[in-house]
């Protein structure tokens, strides 16, 4: 069955010939095209990332602004310790070498 597709083709060299230069013509021109399409599909899925990354980062800036606006005495006292390893009068800090 195969030597009957070869010699077949071997028959018809124009045709085949003819759709080859076609193909290689449109690679030659749509080649360059579809590696385009292909890359910037790639960068529009990384930026699609990192856009819903930033969006829950803002979130969070914004909850932390709006506890910070509220004066809300316990999440100061906490950034305050944490931060800026500050301590209450009388209290004594102690520092742990990891």
């Amino acid at each position: 069955m195969a030597q009957k597709i070869i010699k077949a083709l071997l028959r018809n060299k124009k045709p085949l010939l003819l759709i080859t230069a076609i193909a290689v013509v449109v690679m030659i021109f749509l080649g360059s095209s579809f590696s385009s399409l292909v890359h910037n599909k790639l960068e529009m899925r990384k930026l699609s990332r990192q856009s819903l990354a930033l969006d829950k980062q803002h979130e969070a800036l914004l909850k932390t602004m709006e506890r910070l606006k509220k004066q809300d005495l316990t999440y100061i006292e906490e950034i305050a310790r944490t931060q800026y390893n500050m301590v209450k009068p009388g209290e004594i800090q102690f520092r742990f070498r990891k």
